[in-house]
């Protein structure tokens, strides 16, 4: 069995160990000391009643138990506090507390509170809490009912109400006033933005951003479109009231060395009348056959929307564009404003337009 492990296994183990002893000692009146140096518990200075006495100071080796904590706690291992914190709490592994907190906790690995917490919580692995009125900052996940701010590098879960949230890989909240993931979002009522690599889900939210947003309350649209150069592109338009994102799938029978095109994009829908709108979008296109010949095209594209009958609507407008492709395939477009030749490559930039039909699903 590596070292390592068996160091974090007895470790864990330890501290496990403190914390059932602490909970099977029976409650009684408290006392105050200014200063509580130790080891473990209950080799300290406050002894066998240590779960019974607040301090204003903790220094610990390994771990320290105490009734509550006002000022500064520091321990090799963990700390753990029975009833209520304010200060300073560090901790090589973690940090457990029974009631309140309001302060700073750091642990190499937890912030376990069972109570609402006011301040921050910094952890390596995660951070738990009844609410969270401060920040939350963690390697892996933090959890609580409700939170101001929440920054972890895989999850985040606030089951009622948050104010914001960050994280690698996916944030998840009741009501959320603005969620930002590297892959998910998931939430019940959004007020503000929601912005992720992959996925927004939501009852309610205006403006998400991401390449599939599926909103209740919001829109998706499939159709087809046609640009100037050929691109007949099918694509999938998901959003809220105000923001959309777009893939699409196509080919162009025009550029022979090239026939397959993917699309991405997003886009804000600006509201004229109940029949028109305009439809101000940014895409990316390739076009491409997969080995060795491809275009990269950058687009912003202006259109304006006439919806028929409820499910139809009819888009066309301009576009100014941006396209990448090496000095030995044929010319992208022959009306380019501006031109610039590289090493082996071309950019160019031009005027286009786009046109085409979505129907709302």
């Amino acid at each position: 069995m590596n070292t390592n492990f068996k160091q974090f296994l007895f470790q864990s183990l330890c501290i496990a160990s403190v914390c059932s002893m602490v909970i099977a000692t029976p409650a009684q009146a408290q006392e105050h000391q200014k200063i509580h140096i130790g080891l473990v518990y209950p080799l300290s200075t406050n002894g066998m009643k240590a779960a019974q006495v607040g301090n204003s100071f903790s220094l610990h080796a390994l771990a320290g138990v105490s009734a509550y904590e006002r000022g500064v706690a520091v321990s090799g291992l963990a700390t753990i506090v029975k009833g209520t914190e304010e200060g300073v709490m560090v901790s090589g592994l973690a940090n457990v507390i029974g009631g309140k907190t309001s302060g700073v906790q750091v642990a190499g690995l937890a912030n376990i509170i069972a109570a609402d917490a006011r301040g921050v919580q910094i952890a390596g692995l995660a951070n738990s809490s009844k609410s969270s009125k401060g920040a939350q900052i963690s390697g892996i996940a933090n959890v609580a009912k409700s939170s101001a701010l929440q920054i972890a590098g895989i999850a985040n879960l606030s089951a009622q109400q948050n104010n914001m949230q960050l994280s690698g890989i996916a944030s998840v909240a009741g009501n959320t006033n603005a969620q930002i993931s590297g892959l998910v979002n998931i939430a019940k009522k959004v007020r503000g933005v929601q912005i992720a690599g992959l996925i927004n889900i939501a009852e309610e939210s205006k403006y998400p951003i991401g390449m599939l947003n599926f909103v209740k309350n919001g829109e998706k649209q499939i159709g087809v479109t046609v640009d100037e150069v050929g691109n007949a592109i099918v694509g999938l338009r998901t959003g809220g009231q105000k923001t959309y994102g777009i893939i699409g799938v196509g080919g162009n029978t025009f550029i022979d060395d090239a026939p397959y095109v993917l699309e991405a994009g997003i886009g804000l829908h600006l509201g004229l009348s109940r029949a028109l709108r305009i439809n101000l979008e940014l895409s990316s296109t390739a076009n491409s056959n997969f080995q060795e010949t491809s275009y990269y095209k950058s687009s912003f594209r202006a259109l304006l929307g006439l919806k028929l009958w409820n499910r139809v609507e009819i888009v066309a407008g301009p576009s100014f564009n941006y396209v990448n492709y090496m000095d030995y395939q044929k010319a992208y477009t022959s009306s380019s404003l501006w031109e610039f030749r590289g090493a082996q490559s071309v950019n160019s930039l031009f005027i286009g337009g786009t046109a085409g039909i979505h129907f709302k699903l």
